[in-house]
């Protein structure tokens, strides 16, 4: 999302005053940050990049599941994001996060919140934006594989744990069904969201 974004600001209109956030957290707590090939990248294609610490509520004890990390993650993102007077915070989730979160949602809570391709916070003050949204994962790991993107960081070690994990395999698990089935979940969850005025959330 970050290379596409550089790449394609000189040709807006108005160009965009873009910087990389980093949050130092994992699901056993503050991490050691980004990788140098990460850092080099990023100075590469002229984007800087700030890590910042999670801020954490009473309740937020790792180790985390992936639910209260992420929830960590983009509550710190978004503050810094208010703080530093950025108006957007875009978010990588692709087609395939959309489909996974709400089926997770419909399995785990019986009501299938999906997210959003935008939302506002902070009484309009920041608005998060994801660019990626109709993108699937196989065409992003595509052009990662054409520009050579460095990996972004380790994997988490409960990945193979988590509840997302496991509704993935279920997909991968209809075989040629997984494509058609994605793109129909895909356009279910964004039909719900205008049902509900695009203001539902993970």
């Amino acid at each position: 999302m970050a290379y596409l974004l550089v790449r394609n600001n000189p040709t807006l209109r108005s160009p965009l005053d873009l910087r990389g956030f980093h949050v130092r957290l994992g699901a056993e707590g503050p991490t050691e940050g980004v990788t140098e090939e990460v850092r080099a990248f990023c100075a590469e294609i002229g984007l800087g990049l700030e890590q910042v610490m999670p801020r954490f509520e009473p309740t937020d004890v790792a180790p985390f599941d992936c639910y209260r990390c992420a929830r960590v993650r983009r509550r710190t993102l978004l503050e810094v994001a208010s703080g530093a007077g950025y108006s957007h915070l875009a978010l990588g989730h692709h087609a395939d996060d959309v489909v996974e979160t709400w089926l997770l949602s419909l399995f785990y809570t019986g009501r299938g919140d999906a997210l959003s391709p935008s939302r506002s916070y902070f009484e309009g003050a920041v608005t998060v934006v994801r660019p990626l949204y109709e993108l699937r994962k196989p065409e992003i790991e595509r052009l990662a594989r054409l520009a050579s993107f460095p990996a972004a960081s380790p994997v988490c070690g409960r990945e193979n744990d988590a509840r997302r994990r496991r509704v993935a395999d279920a997909l991968v698990s209809l075989g040629r069904d997984q494509k058609l089935v994605r793109r129909q979940l895909f356009w279910a969850a964004v039909r719900q969201l205008e049902d509900n005025g695009l203001d539902r959330e993970e």
